[in-house]
């Protein structure tokens, strides 16, 4: 008997056990990935960092590294040219005011400054001479106008006697004498006051002259004191009591005029240069107050400049130190200044989560009460200092977040803590 097998009803029946199959590979595949996003990842305990939510007093700080640096800062530099010759100090001693610092040759200096006063004497010694002149020449003046005045008065004598007998009627003098007489005492007269006039333009003349010598003397004397400056400008001194920092001479070396010889900190008064994120400047005005750690001593101090430029990414900001500097302070000693930014009462914060950025929402694991798991939760970030940011919302106070790198498992809702 045949038997008459029907295909069409076996490849129905493979097609539904291939889709029967899918349905469930489909299943098991959505759970895998619910159970991967929930909490399949683990952690280590050792490795994560965790900190409590708190409320209270927030203060806003903002860090940066920086160097001391004197805040009184000098160079001595040289107005003349000269040969290096001694050099008494080196950089890093203290020096005093008035201390010699090193020694400048300049014969051709030397050579002019005696020259100078060589010419300043004759100079002196001729007007000395020609005042004796003038002086004599005054003299003789003043004989001439006395002469001109007792000749004057004589013939005035001698015209009042005959003028007096003609009046009374005596014949002993003539009228043609009296006349001659009359005129020479007019003569006489008119020659005493020019002599009078030139006596006061002889003055005149010798004290113009006297002011020209003068004049002359003083302006010798103006170049004698200018060489002989120069002179001791060729010996260095210290200007402040300071520490010498730097000098870029050599001994025998030949320095121009204006060239700097060395660099003079004073000792005791420094500021802090501290280098500031640019994107936290905008924090940051002049007159807050500021901590400077040397990591031996803490400095208060505050805000005195911003440069106005950024520099790799930096803004360097000077502060000014309050009080005494301590022992260890030296320039360029490395150190930390915290500025504080703001304080804020009755605020909500935590320890910075790595890659939290302020006024910004982000996301951070909240451990649950057990401790052994943590859940992804969005938060609302505020304000920010160096080491804690304020939480607008997405947590409460007392809540447990970790704060160190989570982007390793970023992808998943919730992990296990081991």
């Amino acid at each position: 008997m045949d038997i008459v097998i029907n295909k069409k009803t076996g490849i129905n029946q493979k097609l539904k056990w291939a889709l029967l199959g899918i349905a469930l590979l489909s299943v098991t595949l959505t759970y895998a990935w619910a159970s991967l996003s929930t909490s399949s990842h683990s952690v280590n305990s050792d490795r994560l960092l965790t900190d409590n939510v708190s409320r209270g007093n927030f203060l806003i700080t903002v860090r940066g590294m920086g160097v001391l640096a004197p805040k009184d800062v000098r160079w001595l530099a040289t107005n003349v040219a000269g040969k290096v010759e001694r050099i008494l100090v080196k950089p890093g001693a203290l020096v005093k005011k008035g201390d010699v610092i090193m020694v400048l040759s300049n014969p051709e200096l030397a050579q002019r400054l005696e020259e100078t006063r060589w010419e300043l004497d004759e100079l002196k010694a001729q007007m000395q001479a020609e005042k004796v002149s003038l002086e004599s020449e005054l003299l003789d003046q003043e004989s001439a106008v006395l002469n001109e005045k007792l000749n004057f008065e004589s013939t005035k004598l001698t015209f009042e006697a005959q003028h007096k007998l003609l009046s009374q009627g005596f014949n002993a003098v003539s009228q043609i004498d009296h006349e001659n007489i009359k005129i020479q005492m007019a003569q006489n007269k008119r020659r005493w006051e020019l002599e009078q006039a030139r006596l006061v333009k002889q003055k005149e003349r010798v004290a113009a002259q006297l002011m020209a010598n003068e004049a002359r003397v003083k302006r010798i004397e103006k170049t004698l004191n200018r060489v002989n400056e120069q002179v001791k400008n060729l010996t260095v001194i210290a200007s402040i009591d300071a520490l010498v920092q730097e000098m870029p001479i050599e001994l025998g070396q030949q320095v121009n005029a204006g060239s700097n010889l060395a660099r003079l900190a004073k000792r005791d008064e420094f500021i802090a240069e501290i280098r500031i994120p640019e994107n936290q400047i905008q924090n940051i005005v002049i007159g807050q107050s500021v901590v400077i750690d040397t990591r031996t001593s803490e400095i208060e101090g505050v805000v005195h400049r911003i440069d106005p430029s950024v520099e790799n990414g930096v803004v360097q900001v000077d502060i000014d130190l309050i009080g005494q500097a301590p022992k260890e302070a030296r320039p360029e000693l490395t150190v930390e200044g915290v500025i504080e930014i703001a304080r804020m009462t009755e605020a909500l914060f935590v320890k910075r989560p790595m890659f939290a950025k302020s006024h910004e929402k982000g996301f951070v694991y909240v451990l649950e009460v057990e401790g052994n798991t943590a859940t992804k939760q969005q938060v609302e970030f505020g304000k920010s200092s160096t080491s804690h940011i304020e939480i607008i919302s997405g947590l409460n106070e007392g809540q447990q977040i970790i704060v160190s790198d989570v982007s390793s498992y970023e992808q998943h809702q919730q992990i296990n803590i081991n």
